[in-house]
Protein backbone atom coordinates (compact mmCIF):
# COMPACT_ATOMS: atom_id res chain seq x y z
CA UNK A 1 0.00 0.00 0.00
CA UNK A 2 1.47 3.39 -0.99
CA UNK A 3 0.77 6.63 0.77
CA UNK A 4 -0.13 9.68 -1.34
CA UNK A 5 0.07 13.24 -0.11
CA UNK A 6 -3.36 14.78 0.60
CA UNK A 7 -4.82 16.76 -2.27
CA UNK A 8 -8.35 18.01 -1.71
CA UNK A 9 -10.60 20.81 -3.04
CA UNK A 10 -9.19 23.39 -0.61
CA UNK A 11 -5.65 22.55 -1.67
CA UNK A 12 -6.57 22.84 -5.35
CA UNK A 13 -8.23 26.15 -4.62
CA UNK A 14 -5.11 27.37 -2.81
CA UNK A 15 -3.03 26.33 -5.78
CA UNK A 16 -5.23 28.32 -8.18
CA UNK A 17 -5.00 31.41 -5.99
CA UNK A 18 -1.22 31.07 -5.76
CA UNK A 19 -0.97 30.67 -9.50
CA UNK A 20 -2.86 33.90 -10.03
CA UNK A 21 -0.99 35.83 -7.30
CA UNK A 22 2.69 34.99 -7.94
CA UNK A 23 5.05 34.83 -10.89
CA UNK A 24 6.56 31.57 -9.50
CA UNK A 25 3.67 29.86 -7.69
CA UNK A 26 4.32 26.84 -5.44
CA UNK A 27 3.86 23.46 -7.04
CA UNK A 28 1.08 21.10 -6.02
CA UNK A 29 3.66 18.94 -4.27
CA UNK A 30 4.95 21.90 -2.25
CA UNK A 31 1.43 22.80 -1.16
CA UNK A 32 0.74 19.18 -0.32
CA UNK A 33 3.88 18.97 1.86
CA UNK A 34 2.92 22.16 3.70
CA UNK A 35 -0.52 20.73 4.32
CA UNK A 36 0.96 17.49 5.60
CA UNK A 37 3.40 19.21 8.00
CA UNK A 38 0.54 21.20 9.57
CA UNK A 39 -0.72 17.92 11.05
CA UNK A 40 2.17 16.40 13.04
CA UNK A 41 0.31 13.18 13.87
CA UNK A 42 -0.57 12.67 10.21
CA UNK A 43 3.02 13.25 9.12
CA UNK A 44 4.33 10.74 11.67
CA UNK A 45 1.82 8.10 10.59
CA UNK A 46 2.75 8.69 6.93
CA UNK A 47 6.52 8.19 7.30
CA UNK A 48 6.59 4.36 7.07
CA UNK A 49 4.88 4.50 3.67
CA UNK A 50 6.35 7.73 2.33
CA UNK A 51 7.92 7.32 -1.14
CA UNK A 52 11.70 7.70 -0.90
CA UNK A 53 11.76 10.50 -3.47
CA UNK A 54 9.68 12.65 -1.12
CA UNK A 55 12.02 12.28 1.89
CA UNK A 56 14.53 15.06 0.91
CA UNK A 57 11.99 17.81 0.15
CA UNK A 58 9.80 16.92 3.15
CA UNK A 59 12.87 16.80 5.42
CA UNK A 60 13.98 20.21 4.17
CA UNK A 61 10.50 21.66 4.85
CA UNK A 62 10.46 20.21 8.39
CA UNK A 63 14.00 21.53 8.94
CA UNK A 64 13.11 25.03 7.74
CA UNK A 65 9.93 25.18 9.82
CA UNK A 66 11.80 23.83 12.91
CA UNK A 67 9.62 20.83 13.72
CA UNK A 68 11.96 18.82 15.97
CA UNK A 69 9.80 15.72 16.51
CA UNK A 70 9.25 15.20 12.78
CA UNK A 71 12.96 15.86 12.12
CA UNK A 72 14.03 13.23 14.66
CA UNK A 73 11.69 10.62 13.20
CA UNK A 74 12.80 11.39 9.66
CA UNK A 75 16.48 10.99 10.62
CA UNK A 76 15.66 7.59 12.12
CA UNK A 77 13.78 6.60 8.95
CA UNK A 78 16.19 8.18 6.43
CA UNK A 79 16.34 5.77 3.48
CA UNK A 80 19.71 6.80 2.01
CA UNK A 81 23.33 6.16 3.16
CA UNK A 82 24.16 9.86 3.53
CA UNK A 83 22.21 12.69 5.16
CA UNK A 84 23.99 15.96 4.17
CA UNK A 85 22.17 18.05 6.76
CA UNK A 86 25.06 20.52 7.14
CA UNK A 87 24.25 22.00 3.74
CA UNK A 88 20.96 23.34 5.13
CA UNK A 89 21.06 26.83 6.57
CA UNK A 90 20.43 26.67 10.33
CA UNK A 91 22.16 23.43 11.34
CA UNK A 92 24.22 25.47 13.83
CA UNK A 93 20.97 26.13 15.72
CA UNK A 94 21.32 24.14 18.95
CA UNK A 95 17.73 22.88 19.15
CA UNK A 96 17.91 21.71 15.54
CA UNK A 97 21.13 19.83 16.26
CA UNK A 98 19.49 18.18 19.27
CA UNK A 99 16.58 17.05 17.11
CA UNK A 100 18.91 15.53 14.52
CA UNK A 101 21.00 13.73 17.18
CA UNK A 102 17.81 12.51 18.86
CA UNK A 103 16.99 10.91 15.52
CA UNK A 104 20.30 9.03 15.60
CA UNK A 105 19.46 7.82 19.10
CA UNK A 106 16.13 6.54 17.82
CA UNK A 107 17.87 4.79 14.94
CA UNK A 108 20.48 3.13 17.14
CA UNK A 109 17.79 1.93 19.55
CA UNK A 110 15.97 0.00 16.82
CA UNK A 111 17.31 -3.44 17.68
CA UNK A 112 14.82 -5.24 15.46
CA UNK A 113 16.43 -3.76 12.31
CA UNK A 114 19.41 -5.86 11.17
CA UNK A 115 21.07 -2.92 9.38
CA UNK A 116 20.48 0.80 9.15
CA UNK A 117 20.24 2.63 5.85
CA UNK A 118 21.87 5.77 7.21
CA UNK A 119 25.65 5.50 7.40
CA UNK A 120 26.91 9.10 7.44
CA UNK A 121 25.47 12.24 8.99
CA UNK A 122 27.31 15.06 7.22
CA UNK A 123 27.38 18.27 9.26
CA UNK A 124 29.76 19.92 6.79
CA UNK A 125 28.70 22.34 4.09
CA UNK A 126 29.38 20.09 1.12
CA UNK A 127 26.64 19.06 -1.34
CA UNK A 128 25.01 22.52 -1.31
CA UNK A 129 22.97 21.68 -4.37
CA UNK A 130 21.58 18.43 -3.00
CA UNK A 131 18.48 19.85 -1.37
CA UNK A 132 17.46 22.06 -4.30
CA UNK A 133 18.23 19.70 -7.13
CA UNK A 134 18.28 16.49 -5.14
CA UNK A 135 16.71 14.28 -7.81
CA UNK A 136 19.65 14.59 -10.17
CA UNK A 137 22.27 14.48 -7.42
CA UNK A 138 20.85 11.76 -5.21
CA UNK A 139 22.65 8.86 -6.79
CA UNK A 140 25.94 10.77 -6.93
CA UNK A 141 25.85 11.96 -3.32
CA UNK A 142 24.77 8.68 -1.80
CA UNK A 143 26.96 6.38 -3.86
CA UNK A 144 30.28 8.23 -3.87
CA UNK A 145 32.99 7.52 -1.33
CA UNK A 146 32.56 10.68 0.73
CA UNK A 147 35.70 9.98 2.75
CA UNK A 148 38.17 9.31 -0.03
CA UNK A 149 39.38 6.11 -1.61
CA UNK A 150 40.82 4.42 1.43
CA UNK A 151 38.68 5.62 4.30
CA UNK A 152 35.75 3.44 5.32
CA UNK A 153 32.21 4.73 5.46
CA UNK A 154 30.36 4.38 8.75
CA UNK A 155 27.71 1.87 9.77
CA UNK A 156 30.22 -0.96 9.77
CA UNK A 157 30.17 -3.79 12.31
CA UNK A 158 32.42 -3.53 15.32
CA UNK A 159 33.34 -6.26 17.85
CA UNK A 160 30.17 -7.44 19.54
CA UNK A 161 28.10 -7.15 16.35
CA UNK A 162 27.31 -3.45 16.75
CA UNK A 163 27.30 -0.90 13.95
CA UNK A 164 28.64 2.62 13.94
CA UNK A 165 27.39 5.82 12.38
CA UNK A 166 29.88 8.39 11.13
CA UNK A 167 29.37 12.08 11.80
CA UNK A 168 31.39 14.08 9.30
CA UNK A 169 31.99 17.75 9.95
CA UNK A 170 34.02 20.82 9.15
CA UNK A 171 34.73 23.19 12.01
CA UNK A 172 34.58 26.95 11.65
CA UNK A 173 35.23 28.71 14.93
CA UNK A 174 34.41 32.22 13.78
CA UNK A 175 31.45 32.75 16.05
CA UNK A 176 31.20 32.34 19.78
CA UNK A 177 27.76 30.76 19.47
CA UNK A 178 29.50 27.59 18.30
CA UNK A 179 30.67 26.90 21.86
CA UNK A 180 27.30 25.58 23.06
CA UNK A 181 26.83 23.72 19.78
CA UNK A 182 30.22 22.02 20.00
CA UNK A 183 29.95 21.31 23.72
CA UNK A 184 26.63 19.58 23.21
CA UNK A 185 27.97 17.54 20.27
CA UNK A 186 31.08 16.63 22.26
CA UNK A 187 29.14 15.41 25.29
CA UNK A 188 26.65 13.52 23.12
CA UNK A 189 29.39 11.77 21.11
CA UNK A 190 31.47 10.93 24.20
CA UNK A 191 28.51 9.09 25.75
CA UNK A 192 28.05 7.06 22.55
CA UNK A 193 31.67 6.46 21.57
CA UNK A 194 31.03 2.75 20.92
CA UNK A 195 28.45 3.53 18.23
CA UNK A 196 29.56 6.91 16.85
CA UNK A 197 32.72 8.01 15.09
CA UNK A 198 33.34 11.69 14.35
CA UNK A 199 35.57 12.84 11.50
CA UNK A 200 36.67 16.46 11.20
CA UNK A 201 38.30 17.14 7.84
CA UNK A 202 38.64 20.92 7.96
CA UNK A 203 39.28 23.23 10.89
CA UNK A 204 38.93 26.98 10.35
CA UNK A 205 40.08 29.36 13.05
CA UNK A 206 38.91 32.94 13.51
CA UNK A 207 41.21 35.89 13.33
CA UNK A 208 42.72 37.27 15.39
CA UNK A 209 43.71 34.20 17.42
CA UNK A 210 44.95 36.09 20.48
CA UNK A 211 41.99 35.24 22.70
CA UNK A 212 42.48 31.46 22.48
CA UNK A 213 44.04 30.09 25.66
CA UNK A 214 43.33 26.37 25.37
CA UNK A 215 43.45 23.96 22.41
CA UNK A 216 42.69 20.25 22.54
CA UNK A 217 42.77 18.02 19.49
CA UNK A 218 41.53 14.50 20.16
CA UNK A 219 40.89 12.22 17.24
CA UNK A 220 40.99 8.63 16.06
CA UNK A 221 41.24 9.71 12.43
CA UNK A 222 43.75 12.56 12.31
CA UNK A 223 47.23 12.05 10.92
CA UNK A 224 50.27 14.30 10.65
CA UNK A 225 48.90 15.87 7.45
CA UNK A 226 45.85 17.15 9.35
CA UNK A 227 48.05 18.55 12.10
CA UNK A 228 50.26 20.28 9.52
CA UNK A 229 47.22 21.94 7.95
CA UNK A 230 46.39 23.81 11.17
CA UNK A 231 49.98 24.38 12.30
CA UNK A 232 50.12 27.91 10.89
CA UNK A 233 47.00 28.75 12.91
CA UNK A 234 48.63 27.36 16.04
CA UNK A 235 51.54 29.73 15.63
CA UNK A 236 49.16 32.70 15.78
CA UNK A 237 47.68 31.74 19.15
CA UNK A 238 49.95 34.06 21.08
CA UNK A 239 48.14 33.60 24.39
CA UNK A 240 47.77 29.82 24.21
CA UNK A 241 48.51 28.33 27.63
CA UNK A 242 47.23 24.76 27.36
CA UNK A 243 47.95 22.41 24.42
CA UNK A 244 46.65 18.84 24.13
CA UNK A 245 47.45 16.62 21.14
CA UNK A 246 45.98 13.12 21.05
CA UNK A 247 45.99 10.23 18.58
CA UNK A 248 48.02 11.63 15.69
CA UNK A 249 48.88 8.69 13.42
CA UNK A 250 51.36 8.11 10.60
CA UNK A 251 49.95 7.84 7.07
CA UNK A 252 51.03 4.54 5.48
CA UNK A 253 52.41 6.26 2.37
CA UNK A 254 54.61 8.79 4.20
CA UNK A 255 58.36 8.50 3.58
CA UNK A 256 61.02 9.51 6.13
CA UNK A 257 62.28 12.63 4.34
CA UNK A 258 58.90 14.40 3.87
CA UNK A 259 57.95 13.32 7.38
CA UNK A 260 61.00 15.06 8.81
CA UNK A 261 60.15 18.20 6.83
CA UNK A 262 56.53 18.20 8.06
CA UNK A 263 57.55 17.68 11.69
CA UNK A 264 60.07 20.54 11.43
CA UNK A 265 57.34 22.84 10.11
CA UNK A 266 55.00 21.85 12.95
CA UNK A 267 57.65 22.44 15.60
CA UNK A 268 58.48 25.78 13.98
CA UNK A 269 54.92 26.92 14.71
CA UNK A 270 55.08 25.48 18.24
CA UNK A 271 58.11 27.68 18.90
CA UNK A 272 55.90 30.76 18.55
CA UNK A 273 53.83 29.70 21.58
CA UNK A 274 55.56 31.53 24.39
CA UNK A 275 52.93 31.10 27.12
CA UNK A 276 52.24 27.35 27.07
CA UNK A 277 52.66 25.89 30.54
CA UNK A 278 50.41 22.81 30.13
CA UNK A 279 51.38 20.17 27.54
CA UNK A 280 49.73 16.78 27.07
CA UNK A 281 50.83 14.53 24.21
CA UNK A 282 48.99 11.21 23.94
CA UNK A 283 49.54 8.53 21.29
CA UNK A 284 51.45 10.86 18.95
CA UNK A 285 53.64 8.65 16.83
CA UNK A 286 56.35 11.12 15.72
CA UNK A 287 57.61 11.93 19.22
CA UNK A 288 60.28 9.20 19.37
CA UNK A 289 63.78 10.64 18.85
CA UNK A 290 62.21 14.12 18.66
CA UNK A 291 61.22 14.88 22.25
CA UNK A 292 64.10 17.34 22.54
CA UNK A 293 62.94 19.23 19.42
CA UNK A 294 59.42 19.56 20.76
CA UNK A 295 60.31 20.61 24.31
CA UNK A 296 62.79 23.22 23.05
CA UNK A 297 59.85 24.97 21.40
CA UNK A 298 58.44 26.16 24.73
CA UNK A 299 60.12 29.08 26.47
CA UNK A 300 57.73 29.30 29.40
CA UNK A 301 58.52 26.80 32.18
CA UNK A 302 56.06 23.91 31.99
CA UNK A 303 53.95 23.18 35.05
CA UNK A 304 52.13 20.17 33.59
CA UNK A 305 53.71 17.58 31.28
CA UNK A 306 51.93 14.41 30.21
CA UNK A 307 53.48 12.06 27.65
CA UNK A 308 51.17 9.04 27.51
CA UNK A 309 50.75 6.06 25.19
CA UNK A 310 53.87 7.10 23.28
CA UNK A 311 57.17 5.49 22.34
CA UNK A 312 60.39 7.16 23.48
CA UNK A 313 64.06 6.37 23.11
CA UNK A 314 66.69 6.44 25.79
CA UNK A 315 67.99 9.65 24.22
CA UNK A 316 64.54 11.16 24.73
CA UNK A 317 64.63 10.22 28.41
CA UNK A 318 68.15 11.61 28.74
CA UNK A 319 67.00 14.97 27.39
CA UNK A 320 63.88 14.94 29.55
CA UNK A 321 66.03 14.59 32.65
CA UNK A 322 68.02 17.70 31.64
CA UNK A 323 65.35 19.82 29.93
CA UNK A 324 65.56 23.48 31.09
CA UNK A 325 61.83 24.17 30.66
CA UNK A 326 60.61 21.59 33.22
CA UNK A 327 62.50 22.63 36.34
CA UNK A 328 59.24 23.97 37.84
CA UNK A 329 57.09 20.96 36.91
CA UNK A 330 54.15 20.27 39.24
CA UNK A 331 52.47 17.45 37.30
CA UNK A 332 54.29 14.63 35.50
CA UNK A 333 52.50 11.74 33.77
CA UNK A 334 54.46 9.23 31.65
CA UNK A 335 51.92 6.41 31.88
CA UNK A 336 51.70 3.78 29.16
CA UNK A 337 54.84 5.11 27.51
CA UNK A 338 57.50 2.62 26.41
CA UNK A 339 61.22 2.72 25.77
CA UNK A 340 64.05 0.20 26.12
CA UNK A 341 66.43 1.53 28.73
CA UNK A 342 69.36 -0.08 30.46
CA UNK A 343 67.94 1.47 33.60
CA UNK A 344 65.67 4.30 34.71
CA UNK A 345 68.50 6.46 35.96
CA UNK A 346 67.40 9.38 33.76
CA UNK A 347 63.95 9.39 35.33
CA UNK A 348 65.62 9.21 38.73
CA UNK A 349 67.72 12.25 37.82
CA UNK A 350 64.58 14.09 36.69
CA UNK A 351 62.86 13.43 40.04
CA UNK A 352 65.91 14.79 41.85
CA UNK A 353 65.48 18.06 39.91
CA UNK A 354 61.80 18.31 40.85
CA UNK A 355 61.95 17.70 44.59
CA UNK A 356 60.77 21.23 45.43
CA UNK A 357 57.84 21.48 42.98
CA UNK A 358 56.41 18.08 41.90
CA UNK A 359 52.91 17.44 43.24
CA UNK A 360 51.58 14.63 40.99
CA UNK A 361 53.56 11.68 39.63
CA UNK A 362 51.87 9.10 37.39
CA UNK A 363 53.90 6.16 36.13
CA UNK A 364 51.05 3.76 35.43
CA UNK A 365 52.11 0.80 33.25
CA UNK A 366 55.57 2.30 32.77
CA UNK A 367 57.16 -1.18 32.67
CA UNK A 368 59.00 -0.65 35.91
CA UNK A 369 60.55 -3.73 37.55
CA UNK A 370 62.37 -4.46 40.80
CA UNK A 371 65.71 -3.53 39.25
CA UNK A 372 64.50 -0.25 37.75
CA UNK A 373 62.49 1.08 40.70
CA UNK A 374 65.71 1.35 42.69
CA UNK A 375 66.91 4.13 40.39
CA UNK A 376 63.86 6.23 41.28
CA UNK A 377 63.90 5.89 45.05
CA UNK A 378 66.57 8.51 45.97
CA UNK A 379 64.80 11.27 44.02
CA UNK A 380 61.29 10.10 44.91
CA UNK A 381 61.99 10.11 48.65
CA UNK A 382 62.89 13.83 48.47
CA UNK A 383 59.75 15.01 46.58
CA UNK A 384 58.16 16.40 49.72
CA UNK A 385 55.40 18.30 47.85
CA UNK A 386 53.86 15.18 46.30
CA UNK A 387 50.10 14.82 46.85
CA UNK A 388 49.43 11.97 44.38
CA UNK A 389 51.42 8.99 43.08
CA UNK A 390 50.35 6.18 40.74
CA UNK A 391 52.50 3.08 40.12
CA UNK A 392 49.68 0.74 39.06
CA UNK A 393 50.35 -1.97 36.43
CA UNK A 394 54.09 -2.21 37.04
CA UNK A 395 55.78 -5.48 38.08
CA UNK A 396 57.12 -5.34 41.64
CA UNK A 397 57.89 -8.10 44.06
CA UNK A 398 56.81 -7.97 47.68
CA UNK A 399 60.32 -6.97 48.76
CA UNK A 400 60.52 -4.09 46.25
CA UNK A 401 57.08 -2.78 47.19
CA UNK A 402 58.02 -2.70 50.87
CA UNK A 403 61.21 -0.82 49.97
CA UNK A 404 59.20 1.65 47.87
CA UNK A 405 56.75 2.30 50.70
CA UNK A 406 59.54 2.80 53.21
CA UNK A 407 61.06 5.48 50.96
CA UNK A 408 57.85 7.53 51.19
CA UNK A 409 58.38 8.38 54.87
CA UNK A 410 59.01 12.07 54.08
CA UNK A 411 56.06 12.35 51.67
CA UNK A 412 53.63 13.55 54.31
CA UNK A 413 51.54 15.60 51.82
CA UNK A 414 50.32 12.51 49.95
CA UNK A 415 46.52 12.32 49.77
CA UNK A 416 46.16 9.63 47.06
CA UNK A 417 48.44 6.63 46.45
CA UNK A 418 48.03 3.77 43.98
CA UNK A 419 50.34 0.77 43.88
CA UNK A 420 50.31 -2.55 42.03
CA UNK A 421 49.66 -5.75 43.93
CA UNK A 422 52.93 -7.71 44.34
CA UNK A 423 53.88 -10.38 41.81
CA UNK A 424 53.42 -13.06 44.47
CA UNK A 425 49.59 -12.74 44.34
CA UNK A 426 49.49 -14.42 40.89
CA UNK A 427 49.69 -18.11 40.04
CA UNK A 428 51.69 -19.59 37.17
CA UNK A 429 48.97 -18.61 34.67
CA UNK A 430 49.07 -14.99 35.95
CA UNK A 431 45.63 -15.25 37.58
CA UNK A 432 45.07 -13.60 40.96
CA UNK A 433 44.86 -15.85 44.02
CA UNK A 434 42.29 -13.93 46.15
CA UNK A 435 43.38 -15.19 49.59
CA UNK A 436 47.02 -14.44 48.87
CA UNK A 437 46.03 -11.03 47.47
CA UNK A 438 44.33 -10.10 50.75
CA UNK A 439 47.15 -11.45 52.90
CA UNK A 440 50.01 -9.69 51.09
CA UNK A 441 48.18 -6.39 50.55
CA UNK A 442 47.31 -6.32 54.25
CA UNK A 443 50.99 -6.81 55.06
CA UNK A 444 51.96 -3.97 52.72
CA UNK A 445 49.36 -1.67 54.24
CA UNK A 446 50.76 -2.36 57.70
CA UNK A 447 54.24 -1.53 56.40
CA UNK A 448 52.97 1.81 55.13
CA UNK A 449 51.16 2.59 58.39
CA UNK A 450 54.41 1.95 60.23
CA UNK A 451 56.15 4.57 58.11
CA UNK A 452 53.61 7.43 58.24
CA UNK A 453 49.91 8.22 58.43
CA UNK A 454 48.40 7.44 54.97
CA UNK A 455 45.15 9.05 53.83
CA UNK A 456 43.90 7.24 50.68
CA UNK A 457 45.74 4.14 49.46
CA UNK A 458 44.90 1.43 46.92
CA UNK A 459 46.67 -1.76 45.87
CA UNK A 460 45.36 -2.98 42.51
CA UNK A 461 45.76 -6.27 40.65
CA UNK A 462 45.77 -6.76 36.91
CA UNK A 463 42.84 -8.62 35.28
CA UNK A 464 41.27 -10.90 37.86
CA UNK A 465 38.32 -12.63 36.19
CA UNK A 466 36.94 -13.54 32.73
CA UNK A 467 34.65 -10.51 33.14
CA UNK A 468 37.70 -8.23 32.92
CA UNK A 469 37.62 -7.17 36.54
CA UNK A 470 40.49 -6.37 38.86
CA UNK A 471 40.81 -6.52 42.64
CA UNK A 472 41.38 -3.42 44.76
CA UNK A 473 42.53 -3.39 48.39
CA UNK A 474 41.99 -0.13 50.28
CA UNK A 475 43.15 1.50 53.49
CA UNK A 476 40.27 0.02 55.51
CA UNK A 477 41.25 -3.50 54.47
CA UNK A 478 38.26 -3.89 52.16
CA UNK A 479 38.54 -5.74 48.85
CA UNK A 480 36.40 -4.76 45.86
CA UNK A 481 36.10 -6.08 42.35
CA UNK A 482 36.06 -3.29 39.80
CA UNK A 483 35.44 -3.28 36.01
CA UNK A 484 38.58 -2.88 33.99
CA UNK A 485 39.16 0.81 33.39
CA UNK A 486 38.23 1.93 29.90
CA UNK A 487 40.64 4.16 28.03
CA UNK A 488 38.72 6.90 26.22
CA UNK A 489 39.29 7.11 22.48
CA UNK A 490 36.49 9.28 21.17
CA UNK A 491 37.22 12.32 19.06
CA UNK A 492 36.55 15.95 19.84
CA UNK A 493 38.21 19.19 18.91
CA UNK A 494 37.40 22.11 21.18
CA UNK A 495 38.76 25.52 21.95
CA UNK A 496 38.06 27.74 24.90
CA UNK A 497 39.41 31.18 25.45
Amino acid sequence: MKYFLPLDISLASAYLKATMSFKDPPTLQQLARRSLLKDEALTISALPNLPVQLFPPLFKDAFTSKQPKILSLMVAAWPFPVLPVGALSGIDHLETLKAVLDGLDLLMSQKDRPRWNLQVLDLGNAHQGFWDGWAGLLHEVCSQDVFGKNQPVGNHPIPGGKQTITIKMNLSLKYCRHSKYLNYLHCWAEQRKDGIQVICEKLEFPGPHSSIQELAIKSIHWDIYNLALIASCLGQMKNLQKLILMNIRRPPDLADLPEAHIVTEIFSEFSKLHKVHYLHVNNVYFLKERLDQMLRCFDCPLETLAITHCRLSELDMRYLSQCPSIHQLKYLDISYTTFKPLSHRFLGSLLERLTATLQTLKLECFHLTDFQIRDLLPGLSQCSQLTEVDFVENKFSMVSLKTLLQHTANLTQLTLEKYPAPDEVYDDSLCVIPDRFVQLCSELMNTLKGVRQPKQVYFESTIYSPNFEYLVYNLEGMVSSEPLRRRGHGMVIYISG
